[in-house]
């Protein structure tokens, strides 16, 4: 079993829709995927299928000392997902509390659950550093980190660093995606060129393009590439996914150097 935190200290890049659509790809591939929701925002499902956010989820089931995976559901896809469901302050509030008790407690939760081990389980994380943020990246194998092409996220670099150091522990594979960049904004490749500059070979060698077809899909409760499959963002999302599988493949020595794959 992989485990994949998709995360991010700046909102608005595009963590849910990622982890939505790395699932379904890995899923049209013959692979096993697992998308679990850790976001309150509670749209991931909408981005797999489903017509309204879910009013059941893990969430409420967990603060209740319930199992939490009774919530779960498999999409048209194949993808199993684990929404987070509508939840109250008082149920976030019984989550963090039960984190700080238990820092492992959701990785117990992800390796009791019974699903294949050559399944890759995907985790739509919370603005970085909530408590379920932290919790994620301590029992992810692999932290794929989303930034916009933006002034904002050049000065986040130190926050980006520090979001990787709290992974140290337990992932050898660690990645930073641009998303959201259109090209025909001066700003926008100005700020792709700065980071490059700072990531170097940690920067995933692909582009998430800023394209009206991901709304407009997300309105139709589709991926995009479902909905516009030649589309720039249905490639990019591709070549991601790509990427994710090369790095895998690579040896250990290239992954801890941040090496581009060849």
């Amino acid at each position: 079993m992989r485990v994949i935190a998709i995360a991010s200290p700046l909102g608005g890049t595009g963590r849910t829709t990622l982890t939505a659509h790395l699932a379904t790809l890995l899923a049209r591939q013959g692979q096993r995927s697992l998308a679990v929701e850790l976001c309150a925002q509670n749209l991931l499902g909408r981005h797999l299928g489903m017509q309204e956010p879910s009013a059941k989820g893990w969430a409420s089931l967990a603060a209740a000392g319930q199992w939490w995976a009774d919530g779960s559901f498999d999409n048209s896809d194949g993808v199993a997902v684990l929404p987070f469901g509508a939840a109250s302050m008082d149920t976030l509030d019984a989550l963090h509390r039960q984190l700080q008790a238990q820092p492992r407690w959701l990785l117990d939760q992800i390796e009791l659950l019974d699903i294949p081990a050559d399944c890759t389980v995907l985790l739509d994380t919370p603005l970085w550093p909530s408590p379920l943020a932290q919790a994620a990246l301590r029992c992810a194998d692999a932290v794929l980190v989303t930034l916009e092409a933006s002034a904002r996220a050049c000065a986040a670099l130190g926050s980006v660093q520090a979001l990787l150091q709290t992974a140290m522990a337990a992932p050898t594979e660690q990645g930073v995606l641009v998303t959201r960049f259109d090209p025909r904004r001066i700003s926008h490749r100005e700020a792709l060129q700065t980071l490059r500059e700072q990531w170097g070979g940690q920067l995933v060698p692909y582009t998430l393009h800023e394209d009206e077809n991901i709304a407009r899909a997300l309105a139709r409760a589709m991926c995009v590439g479902s909905f516009a499959p030649q589309a720039q963002s249905a490639h990019d999302l591709q070549g991601v996914c790509n990427w994710l599988a090369g790095q895998r493949a690579a040896p250990p020595s290239m992954l801890l150097a941040g090496a581009a794959p060849q």
